[in-house]
This record gives C-alpha cells, structure tokens and sequence, in this order.
C-alpha cells in the first residue's frame, strides 16, 4: 500500500499489456485487486465507516437490554438488520466516482488499449471496488457481533453472523455498487449522490400507508429487510412476518437487478467505445 495511486494504475495497465493472451480470469483477477486497494486507500472510505461504526455502536446499550431478545441468534439478526439500514447508503455514495475517476485520470483511455475485454474490466472494477467497500463495514459489523457473543456466552452465534450480514448487508451493498457505477457512466456524480440519498429515504422509510408510491415493502426493498424477516430470526416488532420464499425472491431479485444494471453499463460503455 506504499505504492502511489498512479504506480498502482501504471503497474495494473502493464500487466494486462504483458498478457494479451491471458485468460479472461487472469485478467478479471488483476482488474478486481488493482480496483479493490485503490478504493481501500481512499480516506474517505474509513471516515465514513468510522463515524457510521460510532453511529451504529451507540445502540449496544438498547440493544443488550432489551427484553425482547431473548437469545443470541435474535440479537444477531437485529444487529445484522441495523446494519443493512444504513451502511448499504455510505457504500453507494462511496462508489459513485468509479467511472469518473477513471476519466479524471485518463486510466480509462489507457485500458481502452489493453487486449482485456471490456465485460472483464467492468466486471473486475465492480467486484473490486464494492469488496474494498464492504471491508470496513464488516469490520464494524464484527466489532458488534464479538461484543453481543461476550454479552450471551454463545460462540456458536459467530458463523451465523458471518451469514447473515452475506446475506443481507452484502446482498444491499452489491445491489447499490451495481446501479452507482451504471448511473454515472451517464450522471454527473453529485447529482447522482443527491438522488441516491432521497431513493435510499423514499424507498426504505417511506410508509406505503401514506398513499405515496414507494418500493418499501416490496421484493426491491433495498434495505434488505423482507430478506431478513424470511430468512432469519427477528423477534415480534422488528419486523414485518413474512415468509422464507419471499426473503428468497427478494434476495434474488435485488441481485437479479444489480446484474441487470452491470450487462447495461457494459452495453453502453460499448457502444460509446464504437462510437468514438
């Protein structure tokens, strides 16, 4: 991590320079660790994720002490839930100047020239830069189960927090990593962010009582709660009861989507390149 921004960039570029016939999961692989460690170098990434693990670690003190929770696994899921509420929002934000990155710094018209395909990069650049990502959210996530592990005396609930927070926290944060890099290849970023802030509100808060179209409560609910509630053990009043399909369905509709938006940028991204 000594390496400077433009070392990382050079060395990534020569490497895929040196292997033109290298296969596509060699070049996948040099993509994704070359994204991952300049996203893990950004200040910004940690700040964000420290003032939100300080945020988040706050609620211990309700948490533990709630009557409701009657076991670890119940306490774990709340935790898990918490979590997907609102680190999947820093992370979206966070990942919205891939693309413009690139341009600022040329890198993208110095990959344009590899012999690397254009689906890999993008490929490579999405799996790297939301992993870099998510790091710091696990390691708070962590910090919270290892306490809740200490407060029941029950080591077994470590494996299940591993699961869940794949299962939920991963699942949102994928979803949103997928449409920032697809919205700004076409958006200004800071409008991008600012839209980005009102969908996460719109879509996650909003009551559907109130008349007012909103995806809250339904299988896109990106928050990943409807995920949570089928799949998982959350005790009455945290949540909505549903059923393990539909926590399923949700699971694969969010990914579905985030797929979607990905097979669009690299639509896009190739038509501008065979329209320069």
């Amino acid at each position: 991590m000594g390496m400077s921004s433009q070392s990382l960039g050079v060395a990534g570029v020569s490497s895929l320079r040196l292997a033109p016939a290298a296969s596509s999961l060699r070049t996948f692989g040099i993509t994704a660790r070359y994204e991952f460690w300049m996203q893990l170098r950004r200040y910004a990434l940690w700040i964000i994720f420290a003032l939100l693990g300080l945020f988040t670690l706050r609620t211990f003190n309700s948490l533990l002490s709630d009557p409701n929770l009657t076991s670890a696994k119940m306490t774990i899921s709340v935790w898990s839930s918490f979590i997907a509420e609102f680190s999947p929002l820093g992370a979206g934000l966070l990942l919205a100047d891939r693309f413009p990155r690139d341009r600022a710094t040329h890198m993208d018209e110095l990959l344009s020239v590899t012999p690397a395909p254009l689906a890999t990069r993008l490929l490579g650049k999405y799996v790297g830069a939301t992993l870099a990502t998510l790091l710091p959210i696990l390691l708070v996530y962590l910090a919270g189960a290892l306490v809740i592990m200490l407060h029941w005396h029950d080591v077994s609930v470590l494996p299940l927090a591993l699961v869940e927070f794949v299962a939920t926290t991963g699942v949102a944060v994928c979803f949103v990593g997928a449409f920032s890099i697809a919205c700004t290849t076409v958006i200004w970023p800071l409008l991008y962010q600012f839209l980005f802030i009102g969908y996460w509100f719109w879509g996650n808060f909003l009551n559907p009582k109130l008349g007012i179209p909103t995806l809250n409560g339904t299988l896109l609910t990106s928050d990943t709660r409807l995920i949570e509630d089928g799949l998982f053990t959350l005790p009455p009043g945290y949540g909505l009861p549903t059923s393990p399909l539909v926590g399923w369905e949700s699971l694969g509709a969010l990914l579905g989507c985030a797929a979607l938006a990905l097979i669009a940028t690299w639509g896009l991204l190739r038509w501008q390149t065979t329209h320069r």
